[in-house]
Order: C-alpha cells, then sequence, then structure tokens
C-alpha cells in the first residue's frame, strides 16, 4: 500500500452512493492530530489527507469490531467466490465456497467473517448449524473432525455493503462524466466488508477462484468489465449479466483479494523474461486519462527488470501484473493487479512501490501486523533502489534522507489494533531507513545477497515471514550476528545523538578522534552500536573515508593519516538513522564511585522463552544497598519480579524465563524491564517473541 503522491488529481466527483466528497473532508478534519503531524489551519496536504483517511478506517474498526484472536484450529486451503455486484446501487449477493483443512483433533466449530450489514441467507456443505453475530458467523460442522481431514462450507448471502471511515470496503464512485467506478479495498483486515471469509493476514489459501457478475451494459460508450486476481478464464453471458471468470492459483491472504468495475480502456505490454519466457502487463484505465497514463507507464517493464535482477523472478509471472484505475484514494498491492489512484507520471513512484509489493507483501506476507514493516518498508525501500538505478547514488541518498524518522515508538508494532499516529509512518519509513542502514552495516555484496535470498527463501516464499525470518537470511548471507541490529532498530526506539571532536599530532600526524553518545540524557537507549564511516579532508586537498565501530558511550579511536587534517564529517552519506555535531568534548576521568546504577541490554533479544538481564550495583558506598529488579506490560502493570533484596556492589546477572509472577507463560510483545537502586531507576524494553 502507498500513501498518496504530492499532488495528485482532485477527488472524483459525487459517487453512486450519494456520499458527498464534503463529508470524506469533514471526516478527515474532525479526526484531529495524527502521530507527529500537527494540526494545521487550512487544508489538508493530499498526504496528509490519505493518512488520516488510513487512521479513521482503523479507528472504527477498533471502535466496532475489535479484532479477535486468531483461529488456528483450521487452515482454509481454497475459496470459490461468485459474487452478482450491482453498479446502480450499493448491492452485492453471492455464493463462497471455503474449503479447509482441521490443524487439530476434534475440530467441531470454526469462525468466519462478514460484515453486520450484510445476511447470511444460509449455508450448506458440512454444516449442522451456524450463527451470524455482529462481523461473525460461527459455524457448527456436521461431525467431528480430526487433524488435517477436509471439509467445506459454503455462505450465501447478500446486502448493502458499508464503508468503513467513508473509505473502505466495496466502495462505489463515479468518473468522468458520471460514470460508475466500484472497486473493493480490503486491507489491512477487511475482506469481510464484502464477502465472508477467515480474514486477516495469518491465513492464506492456496488459491481463489472468483467469478463476478456485472450488467451486460455500455457506459460512455464502452463495455463495462470486471477486473481481478490472476487470469481471466473466460467471460460468460445471460440473463443480460456478464461473468468475468478470474483464476489467482497462488497463494493468497483475503484481503488481497480484489475486483474492479468500470468502463475500462485496457492498455497492455509484454514483458519479456528470456527467449522463452514474457507475460504481460495489463491497465486498466479510464478513457479521460488513456493518453497520461500510457506516458506514466511506459517504463513499468524497466521497473520489472530491476527488481527481477535484485529480488529475483516475478513471483507471478504464469499470470500477470495488472493495474487497475481508481480515480481516489492512493494505491493498494492486490496481488497481480494493483488498484490505483492515477497512472500518470506524476504517479510513476507509486507504480514502483506497488509492483515492489508483490514480491513483499503478496508473495511474503508478514505473518501478522506486528511485523508490517516487512511489506511497507521493502516496498518504500524499493522506491530508493529504483531512483538510485536512474539517477545515481547521490539520488538515492536524496531519498533516504526524506525517510529519516525521528519520532519514538518501536518499528516493530506492540499494540496492531491501535495503530493510529505512527503506524502509517514508521513501518513506511523507518521501515526503509533500517534497510538503508543494515546496507551500511553489511556492504552492498552481502546485502542485496541477502534481498534475494530473502525472497527465494522456501521458508517464506508465498508464504508469511516475521522479522527474524529476514533476520536470519541476513545472517546466513553475511556471516554475522545481527543481534545488535535488530534489537536497537525494530524493537527499540529512537536513535544515537554523536557528539564528535578530533585532535592530531603537528609532528606525528597522529589523529585522536572522540566520539560520544548523548541520547540517554533524554531518557533513551544509552548505547547504539553501530560501524561510523567518517570523512577526513585534509590540508593538502582530497579526503579520505574510514570506518570505526562504535559501541561505547564514550570512545575514542586512534588514527594514523600521514596526512595534516583540516576537518573531520561524521557519517557523511547519512547511513545511520541520527543527530551528530562537531562540539568539544571535555574528558570526564575514569569512572568513578559516582556513577550511576547501570542496566544492560537483554540478551537474546527477541528471545524465546529465556533472556539473561545483567545490571551493575554502582559502589556510592560500602555495604549492601537495595535492589528491586521487575517485568512490566507496556501499561506499566507489573509482570514478574526477578529480583527483591539487598545486593553488594558489582555486577549481576539473572534470567527470565518468560512466565509472570503466577508462573503462567506471558504473550508474545515488548516487555518493560525496570531497576531500583536505592533511589535510582532504570528501564529498557525487551521482546518475547513465540
Amino acid at each position: 500500500m502507498r500513501r498518496a503522491p504530492s499532488s495528485p488529481r482532485a477527488p472524483a466527483p459525487l459517487g453512486v452512493v450519494g456520499r458527498p466528497w464534503a463529508k470524506r473532508v469533514a471526516t478527515i478534519l474532525v479526526f484531529g492530530v495524527m502521530g507527529s503531524v500537527a494540526l494545521a489551519i487550512g487544508p489538508l496536504s493530499p498526504r496528509e489527507s490519505f493518512y488520516r483517511l488510513e487512521a479513521e478506517s482503523w479507528r472504527e474498526y477498533v471502535e466496532r469490531f475489535e479484532a479477535a484472536s486468531e483461529d488456528t484450529t483450521f487452515d482454509v486451503t481454497f475459496y470459490d467466490i461468485d459474487v452478482d455486484i450491482a453498479v446502480d446501487r450499493p448491492y452485492i449477493e453471492g455464493r463462497v465456497r471455503s474449503e479447509f483443512a482441521a490443524r487439530k483433533d476434534g475440530l467441531g466449530q470454526i469462525t468466519l467473517q462478514l460484515h453486520r450489514a450484510l445476511d447470511v441467507d444460509s449455508l450448506s456443505g458440512n454444516v449442522k448449524s451456524f450463527v451470524h453475530t455482529g462481523d461473525t458467523i460461527r459455524v457448527e460442522l456436521d461431525r467431528i473432525y480430526a487433524r488435517d481431514e477436509s471439509a467445506s462450507v459454503t455462505v450465501y448471502y447478500h446486502g448493502e455493503p458499508e464503508l468503513l471511515g467513508d473509505t473502505k470496503g466495496l466502495r462505489y464512485e463515479t468518473h468522468g462524466a458520471g460514470e460508475v467506478i466500484v472497486a473493493s479495498l480490503s486491507t489491512p483486515f477487511l475482506a469481510h466488508m464484502w464477502w465472508p471469509c477467515k480474514d486477516g493476514p495469518g491465513d492464506k489459501a492456496d488459491s481463489v477462484y472468483i467469478d463476478i457478475a456485472i450488467p451486460d451494459t455500455m457506459v460512455a460508450g464502452r463495455e463495462l468489465i470486471a477486473t481481478s486476481n490472476g487470469t481471466l478464464d473466460g467471460v460468460a453471458r445471460w440473463g443480460g449479466k456478464k461473468v468475468f471468470r478470474w483464476r489467482e492459483r497462488h497463494p493468497i491472504v483475503p484481503y488481497y483479494v480484489m475486483v474492479a468495475i468500470s468502463n475500462y480502456r485496457h492498455h497492455q505490454q509484454i514483458y519479456v523474461q528470456s527467449d522463452a519466457e514474457s507475460f504481460p502487463l495489463d491497465y486498466y484505465i479510464f478513457n479521460e486519462d488513456y493518453a497520461e497514463a500510457l506516458d506514466g507507464v511506459e517504463r513499468m517493464p524497466e521497473v520489472m527488470a530491476l527488481f527481477e535482477s535484485l529480488f529475483g523472478p516475478y513471483p507471478f509471472s504464469d499470470e500477470k501484473y495488472a493495474m487497475s484505475q481508481l480515480g481516489y484514494y492512493g494505491g493498494i498491492e492486490n496481488q497481480t493487479n494493483t488498484i490505483i489512484n492515477q497512472m500518470g507520471s506524476s504517479w510513476f513512484e507509486v507504480s514502483v512501490h506497488e509492483l515492489a509489493h508483490m514480491w513483499f507483501a503478496d508473495m511474503i506476507t508478514c505473518r501478522d501486523w506486528h511485523h508490517g514493516w516487512l511489506n511497507e518498508g521493502f516496498a518504500t525501500y524499493a522506491e530508493a533502489l529504483w531512483i538510485e538505478a536512474d539517477d545515481g547514488r547521490r539520488a538515492y541518498l536524496r531519498e533516504m534522507r526524506g525517510n529519516e524518522y525521528f519520532d519514538g515508538e518501536t518499528l516493530y508494532l506492540d499494540d496492531v489494533s491501535d495503530p493510529f499516529g505512527v503506524f502509517l509512518s514508521i513501518i513506511y519509513r523507518k521501515g526503509a531507513h533500517v534497510l538503508h542502514m543494515l546496507r551500511g552495516v553489511l556492504g552492498d555484496e552481502a546485502f542485496f545477497g541477502a534481498l534475494r535470498a530473502y525472497a527465494l527463501e522456501p521458508g517464506v516464499r508465498f508464504g508469511h515471514a516475521v522479522t527474524e525470518d529476514f533476520r536470519a537470511v541476513c545472517e546466513a548471507v553475511s556471516g554475522r550476528d545481527l543481534d545488535f541490529f535488530f534489537a536497537q532498530w525494530v524493537y527499540d526506539e529512537y536513535y544515537p545523538i554523536y557528539r564528535h571532536a578530533f585532535s592530531q599530532d603537528p609532528v606525528t600526524r597522529r589523529l585522536e578522534v572522540t566520539i560520544e553518545q548523548i541520547q540517554v540524557e533524554r531518557g533513551r537507549r544509552e548505547v547504539f552500536e553501530m560501524p561510523i564511516q567518517l570523512r577526513l579532508n585534509f590540508e593538502s586537498g582530497g579526503d579520505s573515508l574510514v570506518t570505526v565501530w562504535n559501541d561505547q558511550r564514550r570512545q575514542e579511536f586512534p588514527l594514523d593519516v600521514g596526512r595534516a587534517v583540516t576537518s573531520m564529517e561524521l557519517d557523511p552519506d547519512r547511513w545511520i538513522l541520527r543527530e551528530a555535531a562537531p562540539v568539544g568534548i571535555e574528558d570526564p576521568g575514569p569512572p568513578g564511585p559516582t556513577e550511576g546504577a547501570r542496566l544492560a541490554q537483554n540478551r537474546p533479544n527477541p528471545f524465546n522463552p529465556t533472556t539473561f538481564i545483567s545490571f551493575e550495583v554502582p559502589p556510592k558506598t560500602a555495604g549492601l544497598h537495595p535492589v528491586v529488579l521487575s517485568i512490566h506490560d507496556l501499561r506499566g502493570a507489573r509482570i514478574r519480579t526477578l529480583v527483591e533484596r539487598s545486593l553488594a556492589p558489582g555486577v549481576h546477572r539473572v534470567t527470565w524465563d518468560g512466565r509472570g509472577d503466577d508462573g503462567q507463560a506471558v504473550a508474545s510483545g515488548i516487555y518493560v524491564y525496570r531497576l531500583r537502586v536505592d533511589d535510582q531507576v532504570r528501564s529498557r524494553r525487551m521482546v518475547l517473541a513465540k
């Protein structure tokens, strides 16, 4: 999914459903401040409007349809969707067969999701009874099923679909001279707004067949057509209807199943992979935007070629890649068929972003939205890779400068039911910047080798991934332990703040570089461990790049350079998300007894099932000191007390086994561990990832 570009076209005219655009704008303005974006006087920028529409959809989802935990007792293998969609009013009726396999012994009930605005007429198949309450269909099966046994349930339903936040669901609008456009906007788990399914990212069907019946009619002199995922297996006509039979034969999550209906003009490019292999790039375009769109998609085969060279073959080359125009919103990376506001040249970066999602979101899907950066951060970074290939390294560095993210919160989203404020921005921008920093740490050869290996990794290809899957591939390719990197950039907050200085012996030319991190003074992580490039500018002309490994709060680096240095730049190409300033650094002298208690980062982090926590009781005075080390959730509730006694000065280490004071294992998530020594308090975050 991609935010809108900086200068999109004005919104479409009043839609068929009669929802004035003015009402949608009012909804946006009432929402108020989202994250670090301050409420501005006057109209919102297109980007802010898009962000707030997204957040409003999330808010309405949370308030009205609080997400239940994923049902892992069954696994959907196939959806057969047969829908009849009206175009003169919001109305849908359909039949959806879900084939599934039991994932436990004794399976007697399953749950599917269908929005409460839609009526369930009946169920057939392996069904004894059902109840449709709220957005859930609880199905009692016809018997008890053993693990790996298969069954199927068919839901017959109809009704007038509603929208969330006046934005998402099966949405009716118009374009041109009042010409209809009906399209589904289903991310992040809103497929059930228009068809019954096991919604969310956690369960991919092996394949989906979708038959879409629409009126067999012309609109403004052009045929009404319905686009969807996969390949078109034919068009049938009966009773004044046209039925478009689309077949998606690769694993797919429900919210990437799509439909777009309008009087499109069809443009096609043929992308040649090799002498023997090719596949179509299809574009479904409004007639009034056709010429502009042809210009905007002209270079898409070049982008496809770049991504294939970086990430491996296009995952759906036996089907297609398509884009269907909406005339509103931004874009959604529906599998093999992106929906997008426009396809003109001003939207080209959005097109690049959505194409990258075919590898990272559609083929490899985040297991849950805790790891949403694996979708959006990767696609945002792919934009920068295209810019680098097209316009060079300096253009790439400028693009990454624009993705710097200096707000708080962790890239791993702890609370995915309430992702307002930072959800959209952090997983796009910081997610991309984490990949940029990883490239700086590993170097180009290992980094791009890891990207390609990740995209081809059998354990996640056409399946699901979490951050640890990506980390494991990076470690295997590079041969390096990257715990330090992911712990501080994915599971911790903020960034380092560097002060740096240098001095040089005028005779030996020996350089003494001092680097100090001061972010702890703002209550943040004490030390970020990173390689840092230093650019040394010489009196005789020219410069030299050297790299030092910084893993201490204050660190000195002796360098033999042989020439007079006039100035030094720390991280000149901004490979690190940081603040930095050259200043005089006073020598505080060796650590003394006045230094406070110290609390180290737990290791390993993330962990499962145990982790070690080290801390230091300072020798302020002789004797024992009262010490409390406790574990808390993000709301502050105490989970476990690990230490509560008097200890002597020195370094101590304890183990936490992921259980609370009651002896029960706690859930996956972010936890805070807090140390109190005398009147001093220190705290850090850690991640339990089961």
